[in-house]
């Protein structure tokens, strides 16, 4: 799909309206071909500080989802979440957007398509499942409301490589900071219920 396709997909009016989780998790979970220039120019036209939070806040939901023992894998979507923020962050002109909208890019195919986890039912019936990484954290997440258990093996997940973008130490550091900054707003339990 091209950009005015994407736009309607998404339920936008315009880029600049790109600022809900809501349509960051529909973008990344699409099963339609999505244009490279088409990202490139949703993310030309969003707030940066926006796009930021959003990617933030999808990336803490599909952590949230992952079956407990998933270390490697937690790992890894962290490192991508993190290296995300610090590009959005820092992006200060063309070439830095175009970079993280083509790593956006890249994870999207990744995490939709291309990427594969061996399901196990724990009861030992049935078959062996096969899917997607967006699939297998969707089944996690049916299974803590009380579906069929299973087994996760993320070894065949895990050759995502971040080799669009290297985040420097001082990169590293501003992204943690504005993470801290933007939980710290956030009312605790006990604050939000007076």
């Amino acid at each position: 799909m091209n950009f005015d396709e994407l736009l309607e997909y998404l339920d936008l009016e315009n880029a600049a309206d790109f600022q809900y989780f809501e349509a960051m998790a529909d973008l990344v979970e699409c099963e339609e071909y999505i244009e490279p220039e088409a990202v490139y120019m949703l993310f030309a036209g969003a707030d940066k500080e926006v796009v930021s939070q959003i990617t933030e806040d999808y990336f803490e939901d599909i952590l949230d989802g992952l079956p407990e023992d998933a270390g490697e894998i937690y790992s890894l979507l962290h490192q991508i979440k993190m290296s995300l923020m610090g590009m959005i962050i820092n992006a200060e002109d063309e070439d830095d957007l175009r970079k993280f909208a083509d790593e956006v890019y890249s994870f999207m195919n990744w995490y939709s398509i291309e990427s594969e986890v061996e399901l196990t039912p724990e009861s030992g019936n049935g078959s062996r499942l096969h899917q997607n990484l967006r699939d297998a954290i969707t089944t996690a997440r049916i299974e803590k409301l009380g579906g069929d258990r299973y087994r996760y093996d993320f070894e065949n997940a895990l050759g995502y490589e971040l080799d669009g973008y290297t985040m420097s130490f001082a990169e590293m550091i501003a992204a943690e900071e504005y993470e801290n900054r933007e939980n710290s707003m956030v009312p605790d339990s006990d604050e939000r219920i007076q």
